[in-house]
C-alpha cells in the first residue's frame, strides 16, 4: 500500500527556531509556511530529497516538557489516496478525518484514528 516515507512531523516550541536549525544545520530550504489543521503554525522544509514538517501548536502542553522538538507523526506515501482509504475501511481501520483534505503544499492526506493504528499519529499523503 505505501510506496515510501513521505515526511515526519515534529511538534516544536519555536517555528523560527525549527527552521533556522534545518536551514542551517542540514542546509535545508524553507518550502512552505501556513496554518496547521489545530490552528498553530507549520512549515516543510526539504532537506537533499527528504521533507520535514515542522509544527507549533497552539497548544504547547503537547510538548510536555519533553524538549523543544518531538516526533508527533510520519506520513506515508501513496499513488491512489481515495483507493487507499476505501481498502482501509473494508479492513475496519478507522480515520480522524471524513475524508482526505489538502494541506499547504497542495498535498492530499488523511490521519487514520490513533486507536486503529496502536496509538501513532498516521497519515496517507498524495502527492
Amino acid at each position: 500500500m505505501f510506496t515510501d516515507i513521505h515526511h515526519p512531523g515534529y511538534l516544536v516550541a519555536s517555528l523560527e527556531e525549527a527552521i533556522s536549525f534545518y536551514e542551517h544545520t542540514f542546509g535545508g530550504t524553507c518550502e512552505s509556511q501556513g496554518t496547521s489543521a489545530d490552528g498553530g503554525r507549520n512549515a516543510f522544509i526539504k532537506v537533499g530529497e527528504a521533507f520535514i514538517e515542522i509544527v507549533e501548536p497552539v497548544d504547547k502542553g503537547r510538548l510536555a516538557g519533553r524538549g523543544r522538538q518531538v516526533i508527533d507523526h510520519i506520513g506515508y506515501v501513496v499513488p491512489d489516496i481515495d483507493k487507499a482509504v476505501a481498502e482501509l475501511k473494508a479492513k475496519g481501520i478507522r480515520f480522524a478525518e471524513a475524508q482526505p483534505r489538502t494541506n499547504i503544499m497542495g498535498w492530499r492526506l488523511i490521519y487514520l484514528d490513533t486507536a486503529d493504528t496502536m496509538g501513532a499519529r498516521i497519515h496517507l499523503t498524495q502527492v
